[in-house]
């Protein structure tokens, strides 16, 4: 029986080692990647925009399942950063670390506590990491922004200088979307080409300001120009979207610059082509109405083709569908 006793008590000595052993044994570390923050807690960002990160050695915490301990990321405000995501903004999340000598957990993204300045100030010595470089200022907005040099397809754009990095210039043809024309330049006048003729566009033109930290921009100032129309000596085709009306018969009454033309229709929600007999030039007024109503569309093109929706001028009722 002592026998037996002996060899249990070894076992349970040999187990107890190596317990203490793999307690002792310290986690494998794995390479993860972080944003970068300046000193005031604040995302740093490329010129472009883009957040700068930095690659550290550190190992994953996780919880008692083995699986890695998330958390929300914060701003220098406390607030939650979000992204979009299949169409919804949701909250930018990051796995938490510790440093892989210091076991110190990094509570933020973009922590500077890396492995090496752990163990230095563990060892008391004096942290010499140099604090990141601020953010620099916004510039001022640019005052005056002026179109000149108008042609069909390109015209001259000025702006008076402020005291900046350099500018960045957007155009739009809705006044809504609009679209970069250069992301950095330094000059104050810029020739924009390839547009289109007798269209009416929207530019608008802002400084910056740039550092090692990231791109600070001023406020968007704007102007429109409406490029010359076209000298070509054309025909003119209009498609017309009728309004559709229980295929009832209509005359349209087609007057484009002193001519008029009349064109016998069926109102049945198709498109109904009318090519001019004569040659215009420039940009010609037209009107198209209906004879029965006098309802229509007036305009002004110096396209060869025109697209013009008459399924909004009157009310019309479908037979069978209303009392």
């Amino acid at each position: 029986m002592k026998k037996y006793k002996s060899i249990i008590a070894v076992l349970a000595a040999v187990i107890l080692i190596s317990s203490l052993i793999a307690c002792t044994q310290k986690a494998p570390t794995e390479t993860v990647t972080q944003a970068v923050t300046n000193e005031n807690g604040e995302f740093v960002t490329d010129e472009n925009g883009e957040l700068v990160t930095e690659e550290i050695e550190a190992q994953i915490v996780t919880d008692k399942n083995g699986n890695a301990v998330t958390e929300v990321v914060t701003d220098g405000d406390g607030k939650p950063v979000t992204t979009v995501k299949d169409g919804e903004y949701v909250n930018v999340t990051q796995v938490v670390t510790q440093s892989a000598s210091s076991g110190k957990t990094t509570a933020k993204s973009g922590s500077k506590t890396t492995a090496k300045n752990a163990a230095t100030k563990k060892s008391g010595k004096k942290d010499t990491t140099k604090a990141p470089t601020k953010k620099p200022s916004a510039p001022s907005k640019v005052a005056k922004i002026s179109a000149g040099s108008i042609t069909e397809n390109s015209l001259k754009l000025t702006w008076s200088k402020v005291k900046c990095s350099g500018y960045q210039v957007q155009y739009s043809a809705d006044g809504v979307n609009f679209t970069y024309l250069t992301k950095n330049t330094a000059a104050t006048g810029l020739t924009v080409d390839g547009l289109a003729s007798y269209t009416q566009y929207t530019f608008r033109v802002r400084a910056f300001n740039k550092n090692s930290a990231g791109t600070t921009t001023g406020k968007w100032n704007k102007t429109t120009a409406t490029t010359k129309a076209s000298d070509a000596n054309r025909k003119i085709t209009f498609n017309i979207l009728l309004p559709m009306n229980g295929n009832k018969e209509d005359t349209l009454i087609i007057k484009v610059g002193d001519d008029k033309y009349e064109e016998k229709v069926v109102l049945d929600g198709s498109t109904f082509t009318f090519k001019t007999s004569k040659k215009y030039k420039g940009a010609v007024k037209y009107n198209i109405s209906y004879k029965s109503s006098g309802l229509g569309v007036s305009g002004r093109t110096d396209k060869e083709v025109c697209e013009v929706d008459l399924t909004a001028t009157g009310i019309y009722i479908i037979d069978g569908e209303d009392d």
